[in-house]
């Protein structure tokens, strides 16, 4: 396994590209900030949505425990070494670091739009520029992408099982999100045609007819 020095400079590059997509997306909410009026929303358990917020928190800032607890965040409870493993962190650094750069470009995008509930706004704009000209959840494939970079630098099971766990919130929150945007209240058939074009969370090697 690699140093917990390199595994700390490491996880700083990851924090860093992450806090820059927190910032962005907050200052660009600022700058934008009026008043909000909910015109349709879909209410998933409440549970799910505890949850994904608390797996969205712990994934973005499980890095600020290689500092504070790196007894706990790095080395137990970890996986046995394995001849490559550091192979295998070193690939999670890139991984981490796109994550946070695409949370970045897609939270510049979203502005007053990001919120954790599934709702369709006054105003609401279907957004196809940024990463959203390819995808239909950047903000998704981020925070995974971000959960997964730390699983393989960390080699932690804790980290691998909130990748599993964010995944399928993800699926199933993507789900809610696509259903609400395509239905006449929201975007409709408009909806329906960029669906053909995008993938949901990676982009589409061609449209659907």
């Amino acid at each position: 396994m690699l140093s917990l020095l390199f595994v700390q400079i490491s996880a700083v590059v990851s924090l860093v590209a992450t806090l820059a997509g927190i910032l962005v997306g907050l200052a660009r909410r600022r700058r934008l900030t009026g008043p909000v009026r909910v015109m349709v929303r879909r209410n998933p358990p409440r549970w799910t949505e505890v949850v994904w917020i608390l797996g969205t928190f712990g994934a973005l800032f499980w890095p600020i425990g290689i500092f504070l607890i790196p007894t706990y965040a790095y080395h137990w409870p970890s996986f046995p070494d394995f001849p490559g493993s550091w192979v295998v962190q070193v690939l999670g650094v890139p991984l981490g670091v796109a994550g946070g750069m695409l949370f970045s470009r897609a939270a510049r995008a979203l502005g007053t739009q990001m919120t954790p509930a599934i709702q369709v706004q006054d105003g609401h704009q279907l957004l196809q520029t940024g990463p959203y000209r390819l995808i239909r959840h950047p903000v998704y494939t981020a925070i995974v992408a971000i959960a997964l970079g730390q699983t393989l630098l960390f080699l932690s099971p804790v980290a691998a099982l909130l990748t599993l766990v964010m995944l399928g919130l993800a699926e199933y929150r993507a789900h809610l999100e696509e259903d609400l945007l395509r239905s006449p209240e929201a975007f409709g058939e408009a909806y329906d045609a960029y669906m053909a074009r995008t993938g949901r969370f990676l982009p589409r090697l061609r449209s659907k007819s």
